[in-house]
């Protein structure tokens, strides 16, 4: 019962998804991928989930209160610098966008997906 609840659940949120694309990476709900140049990219759902808040709400700080409560649906995390972890990783991962972070830290307050319009 409890997997037809999440079978669900993420059926309803990659319907209200939309494919995003933002300079030279897409992040593509339906089918769970995110590709940069063309080429894909794997990510963890929690990374997935972090870049697509990230990318569908650009130029938008978030806390990480916010991307706790968007991710898990909660606002306490057991361990503060989970999200900072994730973050590091998905720079990582996916890059760069012309010599620049794709998301930036705004310190004391949050993080956002780099809102140049220079992509």
């Amino acid at each position: 019962m409890l997997s037809l609840i999440f079978t669900t659940a993420w059926y309803f949120v990659c319907t209200f998804m939309r494919t995003i694309t933002i300079g030279n990476i897409t992040i593509d709900p339906e089918r769970f991928l995110v590709f940069k140049n063309g080429k894909p990219v794997m990510l963890t759902k929690t990374e997935f989930f972090i870049l697509y808040l990230m990318m569908s709400t650009q130029g938008k700080v978030h806390s990480r209160k916010d991307i706790s409560m968007y991710v898990w649906g909660k606002e306490h995390i057991d361990f503060p610098r989970t999200i900072d972890v994730h973050i590091s990783n998905i720079r990582k991962k996916v890059g760069k966008i012309e010599d620049r972070n794709i998301i930036v830290v705004h310190k004391g307050v949050g993080y956002k997906f780099n809102d140049s319009q220079n992509y």
